[in-house]
């Protein structure tokens, strides 16, 4: 009996308090944005990759884009809130190092040519429409608008700031950025094709410059 007595004492924990060991994330106070006339995007440096399987079900089909801008990019690295972005490519600006393939089925399979411009067809844009922290680490996650082959859908992404460095003679501060999301070409944004998956994973790398 003295025994069971032992064993419950042992065994009840009314006075212990059991905390969580979630990640401790700290953020800094950077800021910067092309409201700034002394920031301006280095397209040089940046790029808009993507992925996809081929024929849906095979090998990985990999490729980025030549022609792509920023409109408007505003960044406050511990207030979610002053975080937005209007983005943009030239869907025929495809390119997977291979001439014959970007020029022939991945331009019939996307629906452009080589002489779209501003046409709805050739233009895929993401214009952020909520940004929060991210709970499990430095990053954000992002409610955007997507708009690619004439239509819009709201998709969610994922925004990294990796940092900031000096450049050159020390006069001018570079930042950097990514950016990764994915779609559903057929379900979603109606492309027919049987050359890609329905999912495509996009990611992209932008770099600024601020003079200071």
């Amino acid at each position: 009996m003295l025994c069971g007595y032992g064993y419950i004492l042992s065994c009840t924990h009314d006075d212990e308090l059991i905390v969580g060991s979630g990640p401790n994330i700290e953020r800094g106070n950077d800021k910067m944005g092309l409201s700034d006339s002394k920031v301006s995007y280095d397209k040089s440096h940046s790029n808009v990759g993507w992925e996809t399987a081929y024929i849906g079900s095979t090998a990985l089909l990999t490729g980025r884009f030549n022609s792509f801008g920023i409109n408007a990019f505003e960044f406050d690295e511990s207030n979610a809130a002053g975080i937005s972005f209007d983005a943009w490519v030239w869907v025929n600006s495809v390119n997977t190092s291979e001439p014959g393939r970007d020029q022939g089925c991945l331009q019939t399979t996307f629906g452009t040519n080589t002489s779209m411009t501003t046409e709805a067809a050739n233009i895929a844009v993401i214009k952020s429409k909520s940004v929060e922290f991210s709970k499990t680490d430095k990053g954000y996650i992002v409610k955007a608008d997507f708009t690619f082959h004439g239509v819009t859908k709201e998709i969610t992404a994922k925004l990294k700031y990796v940092g900031k460095a000096p450049s050159g003679d020390g006069t001018i501060e570079v930042y950097g950025f990514n950016l990764q999301f994915n779609f559903l070409a057929k379900t979603d944004f109606q492309i027919s094709s049987n050359n890609i998956g329905d999912n495509i994973d996009v990611y992209c790398n932008a770099i600024f410059r601020k003079k200071l």
